[in-house]
């Protein structure tokens, strides 16, 4: 099955793409937080960098509800160069 890939990445105008947590939020409003929203709840699927997949399961791991749910799909591939195993497909 063919799939549409939609990289999502939050970058800089001069081109930081590091630790957006400690550079981002004066950034995030409203509009930003639906294209966000939009953005994952559109996908069925993920695929993440090691580190990414390593935040978002130690951010979402226990909850429930909607979000979590979507954060962390059955179909998601963790993208690594270490042989370290992970959950999901």
């Amino acid at each position: 099955m063919d799939r549409k890939l939609v990289e999502s990445t939050f970058v800089s105008l001069d081109g930081v793409i590091s630790a957006p947590q400690e550079w981002s939020p004066p950034y995030r409003d409203d509009e930003q937080a639906q294209y966000a929203h939009d953005l994952l709840f559109a996908a069925d699927a993920l695929l993440l960098g090691r580190k990414t997949y390593e935040g978002f399961a130690e951010a979402w791991a226990g909850r429930e509800g909607e979000l979590p749910s979507l954060a962390l799909p059955p179909d998601r591939w963790a993208a690594s160069g270490s042989s370290r195993a992970y959950g999901g497909a």
